[in-house]
């Protein structure tokens, strides 16, 4: 298990879910990424992709991504990956799209969302995603 498992996300399901586990909300799929940049520069660790799933960044406005928030040496795979996420979310957001999703939609995509946290969770330790 990570010594300092961080789970930075904008889905409510998320947070309601794992609310027993430490969590940094974000009010946007982009923030989500930009803060967890901003703490691997600190030394912390992906432990789950940020563009994990087949839906692709401007499709879904949910994002949750888990990291080892350890102070430590900067982590040159985990900061080419989120930079590489920031990028592919940036080039596929450069034209807006004012997307508008019903409630049942918003479900789904929080559901997505969810489900691809959780199986990254019970990879790094079953135990995190125990009821």
């Amino acid at each position: 298990m990570a010594k300092q498992l961080l789970i930075i996300s904008n889905n409510p399901k998320v947070a309601s879910d794992f609310a027993t586990l430490k969590q940094q909300a974000c009010d946007s799929y982009e923030k989500v990424l930009h803060q967890a940049r901003n703490r691997i520069h600190g030394g912390a660790r992906l432990l789950t992709h940020p563009l994990a799933g087949s839906v692709k960044p401007g499709e879904s406005p949910y994002r949750s991504v888990a990291i080892d928030d350890i102070e430590g040496t900067l982590d040159m795979r985990s900061l080419e990956i989120i930079e590489s996420a920031i990028d592919r979310f940036n080039t596929m957001t450069a034209v807006p799209r004012n997307r508008h999703y019903d409630d049942k939609t918003l479900g789904d995509f929080q559901l997505i969302d969810y489900q691809l946290l959780k199986s990254g969770l019970e990879a790094i330790d079953p135990a995190l995603v125990r009821v």
